[in-house]
């Protein structure tokens, strides 16, 4: 017997994504000030020519899941179909007790899928074998975009050596650059003397 029903999953899985139901939904939670992170890991996530899955990586409260959700936001606006993009995260109760490839599985039952899709896991190190099912779904599943994060460090970039080589990039997200702060107070960067 299952710890965790798919009943359970799945409607954790339609908490998470609200986008299914109301597209507009993501603005919720999205947030208009962009990091530097972002732009390099849409460019990853997006390339036309090299697929890679993007593993964002960092301590707590530097605005990992904040770059995922202005991901999700901007495919949205791009026109991509919203049941094609999938966000969980494993520090979920229910999710931790599921791996990644069930978890997978029971959001393709829901809904007929067509065309690429866009999955993102949110604290992915809290999953078992985190870096193999990265590996076995780069490797089989073409149709899938991923952009993933983590706060072990150490953990990801362990897992990014073995199993990630030419599969994922891992991009540290550190606390705001100056830069950074500047522009989310409107502030005009100062120009320091030479």
């Amino acid at each position: 017997m299952a710890i965790v029903s798919d009943e359970q999953v799945i409607k954790v899985l339609r908490q998470y994504n609200p986008w299914w139901r109301t597209p507009s939904a993501i603005m919720e939670e999205s947030k208009p000030q962009k990091r530097l992170a972002y732009y390099e890991a849409m460019k990853m996530l997006q390339h036309k020519t090299i697929r890679r899955f993007v593993v964002l990586s960092g301590v707590r409260r530097v605005g990992k899941t904040t770059i995922l959700y202005q991901m999700i936001e901007k495919l949205l606006d791009e026109g991509v179909n919203p049941r094609n993009i999938l966000y969980a995260t494993f520090d979920n109760p229910i999710l931790k007790l599921v791996n990644v490839e069930n978890v997978l599985a029971i959001y393709e039952s829901l809904y007929p899928l067509e065309g690429t899709r866009y999955v993102f896991f949110d604290e992915i190190q809290y999953t078992d074998n985190w870096e193999l099912w990265m590996k076995v779904i780069y490797d089989s599943r073409k149709e899938i975009r991923m952009a993933a994060t983590g706060s072990a460090s150490p953990i990801l970039e362990k897992g990014g050596t073995d199993s990630g080589t030419g599969r994922w990039n891992v991009l540290k997200i550190l606390t705001m650059f100056f830069y950074e702060y500047c522009k989310l107070l409107s502030l005009e960067e100062p120009v320091l003397p030479e």
